[in-house]
């Protein structure tokens, strides 16, 4: 009954909107320089820069690195954003410790911040369903560990390319044989051996499925892959089986522990890593920064929410999505393809692009990149004549560097914290502008300081979250904070677009069609007043069938008894209830007698 929640508060006006809003109950994280969440908010608040040269105990510079990006199988950069010092006990997720061992690293540190985020969100309180609780989680390279079972099983190459050396066949026989042993040994002695825990250990989609077992989570669990973007596309996914009723909560992000040598050298040759440092927006900009971590957000339907007297970080509005179609290749940045994500997403909301007042952007610090970035968002922002340096832009990346397919979920952690908090985050490593940006027609700066986030009153907060993946797919997020005197529900339905063709009123038909969760027929009532819509609650139960004429033929379905029912929902006084038969609508009548 969603009239009751709220009776005695005295609403504002909500924006108009189709689907009910998606609230962050939850947070946890495993990140550069931060265990746990409260640690990676200090970090940010502070301006911390977690990005330094890479630890000699996940590869050797000495052996991989050479400043000439022209050299072969080489790497011309030494630095990134490392989570050092990470331990993981096992035992605390009722894991053998021979297990716990085989586990790749990522799925260690997903265990450890879905613990803390679904600990955040109370998922113990008899309120969380976990039959209908689903792990969505973005990752699109799996771990570290794979890479290390790869290189052991194709030991016997190495073996025969020794045997066909010449300095080989000049050894005796005796000779050779001790070599091969002690290649092979010191070979592998920091390879993880093979075992029947190797694979599920490895698997990108069981990072999602080990969250699911351990907390006996029987909603659906994925890994979604949409590369830089992947964490979004978890959102995005998550969203949409919210308000549509699918399930009731979601444990959502991304999580990225890709930082092998391999991988480096791959995103070398295509130009795409600085050498030094990673500076989105400034004229230093030359390459992102790699960086590794885990961020998880627990989600529910704001409704379920409020209901659950869930502490409530920030609002999810809409999500946009696209592709770049056709543009100039592959990896190259496609300002179509983000324009139409970015206006997707706030149609979906019903927010217009004028009242946002913070943009976290995908700003990875490319010669390119954060130049198409900014251009499309000012394809965007500028048809509605915001004042210069009206919204505060930042990115994440300028802290903890690219976290590749976990970028997102740290954007979003970032974004709804500051909502919280009421505080506009700095973004760091912004010293002089970059001059391929057009700063001086622009309703953007980027921010360099954490300071109160001043809003226009009776207006909520709202911000924007891009996220670019390699391939061509564009994410865009509109989020707000929440409001407990703002009535999220009354324009249920409506947008902008259709208002402006003359739509009236709420389309509950087709807002109960789309949440297919009701148990029987849904039917509300409401009134202008408090006494008519008293009268309006009596009239309708005292048109019930009643008695004995309940046995006759000619009784009504329960859906020719919802149309006597009188209901608008720009009327301020409302209930709602569902039945699947009149006796149990009957039983109903003391529950909605309460909420008079």
């Amino acid at each position: 009954m969603k009239g009751s929640n709220h009776k005695k508060i005295k609403f504002e006006t909500a924006e108009p909107h189709e689907y009910e809003p998606v609230a962050i109950v939850g947070l946890g994280a495993v990140m550069p320089d931060a265990f746990n969440i409260q640690e990676f908010w200090n970090n940010i608040y502070e301006g911390k820069n977690s990005i330094g040269e890479v630890p000699k105990d996940r590869w050797d510079p000495d052996l991989f690195y050479d400043p000439d990006p022209s050299v072969p199988d080489k790497t011309y950069t030494k630095i990134g954003a490392f989570i050092k010092n990470f331990k993981f006990d096992g035992l605390k997720f009722r894991i053998p410790p021979k297990m716990a061992n085989k586990l790749d690293p990522i799925q260690q540190m997903a265990l450890t911040a879905a613990k803390e985020a679904l600990e955040d969100a109370n998922y113990e309180s008899p309120n969380f369903n976990r039959e209908k609780t689903a792990v969505i989680i973005g990752n699109s390279m799996g771990g570290e560990i794979v890479r290390q079972y790869t290189r052991r099983v194709y030991f016997p190459e190495i073996v025969e390319s020794l045997k066909e050396t010449k300095a080989f066949h000049n050894l005796n026989p005796s000779d050779q044989k001790q070599l091969l042993v002690e290649v092979e040994k010191k070979y592998k002695s920091h390879l993880e051996e093979i075992t029947e825990d190797s694979m599920p250990g490895e698997l990108a989609n069981v990072i999602a499925g080990r969250i699911a077992n351990v907390f006996n989570l029987r909603g659906k669990n994925m890994t979604t892959d949409a590369a830089c973007a992947s964490s979004m596309a978890a959102i995005d996914e998550a969203f949409k089986s919210l308000v549509t009723h699918e399930v009731d909560a979601v444990v959502c992000g991304g999580a990225d522990r890709s930082m092998d040598v391999s991988t480096y050298v791959k995103f070398c040759k295509i130009g795409a890593l600085s050498p030094d440092g990673s500076y989105p927006f400034d004229a230093r900009a030359n390459g992102f920064v790699m960086g590794e971590g885990v961020g998880f957000f627990v989600l529910k339907r704001l409704s379920d929410a409020i209901r659950d007297g869930d502490k409530i970080y920030a609002l999810i509005r809409g999500v946009g999505a696209s592709s770049d179609g056709k543009g100039k290749g592959i990896t190259a940045p496609n300002p179509i393809g983000q324009q139409l994500a970015i206006e997707r997403a706030y149609k979906m909301a019903g927010i217009s692009p004028a009242e946002v007042t913070l943009i976290e952007a995908h700003g990875t610090s490319t010669r390119v990149g954060d130049v198409v970035e900014v251009e499309t968002l000012h394809k965007v922002f500028n048809k509605f004549n915001l004042p210069k340096g009206s919204i505060a832009l930042g990115s994440i990346k300028s802290q903890i560097g690219h976290l590749k397919s976990a970028a997102g979920a740290a954007a979003i952690i970032k974004t709804a914290l500051a909502l919280h908090h009421k505080v506009l985050p700095p973004s760091i490593n912004f010293e002089k502008p970059n001059p391929k940006i057009d700063w001086e027609n622009s309703p953007f700066y980027v921010n360099t300081k954490a300071k109160e986030w001043t809003h226009t009153p009776n207006k909520t907060r709202k911000a924007g979250v891009s996220s670019f993946g390699f391939g061509g797919t564009n994410f865009h997020i509109v989020m707000e904070e929440y409001n407990p005197n703002i009535d999220y529900f009354s324009n249920l339905g409506k947008s902008k677009e259709t208002e402006e063709q003359g739509f009236q009123g709420f389309d509950y038909k087709n807002y109960v069609r789309r949440n297919q969760r009701l148990q029987g027929e849904p039917i509300a009532i409401s009134g202008k007043t408090k006494n008519a819509f008293q009268q309006n609650v009596e009239t309708f139960f005292n048109n019930l069938p009643s008695g004995t004429n309940r046995d006759s033929p000619e009784l009504p379905t329960l859906t020719e008894i919802r149309e006597m029912a009188r209901f608008s929902a720009d009327q301020k006084y409302r209930v709602a209830f569902a039945a699947t038969s009149i006796e149990k609508l009957l039983e109903k009548k003391k529950l909605v007698y309460l909420s008079l």
